[in-house]
């Protein structure tokens, strides 16, 4: 299955819309929080499912955190500002460890991540909507496909 990350999109949701319309092979469609409206116009205008997690500027009531299973994979979803995740991963990575998951992802930061900590794959897509300090607009696929994960971010101009 090939799932979509975004996050961060604050209302500019044009690339996320054109991404998501380019890719017709994606299974599922995340959305890490700070603009979930975002996401719930893209889960009104796709066949996909989109599924979110709501950010630090999010101010409707939805969910901060959510764990899904994947095709054998547990995944723990959060937009990262309860965990301070712009001062690092380790409290994201207790979470996620006391979670059982198996891929953590989470946004906030603005700034893309693709890593492997104490056996748990972390990834930030970055931002789609407001790269901020990043040269360029990013977002996350992951692919999980006869028990191999494969995890990269995408970057947009």
């Amino acid at each position: 299955m090939k799932v979509l990350i975004f996050s961060d999109t604050h209302g500019n949701n044009d690339r996320m819309m054109d991404i998501a319309s380019k890719n017709p092979d994606a299974g599922l469609i995340l959305h890490l929080g700070d603009n979930v409206r975002d996401a719930m116009k893209l889960n009104e205008d796709t066949l996909v499912k989109v599924l979110w997690v709501k950010g630090n500027t999010d101010h409707i009531k939805e969910k901060e955190d959510l764990i899904l299973d994947v095709e054998g994979y547990k995944i723990f979803l959060t937009h990262g500002h309860l965990y301070g995740v712009k001062s690092g991963l380790q409290n994201l990575y207790y979470k996620s460890k006391e979670e059982g998951a198996d891929i953590a992802l989470f946004g906030h930061s603005h700034i893309a991540v693709n890593e492997e900590i104490g056996g748990i794959v972390f990834l930030n897509p970055g931002s789609i909507g407001d790269k901020r300090s990043q040269k360029y607009y990013s977002y996350g696929v992951l692919e999980l496909k006869d028990g191999v994960m494969d995890t990269r971010i995408v970057y947009v101009k």
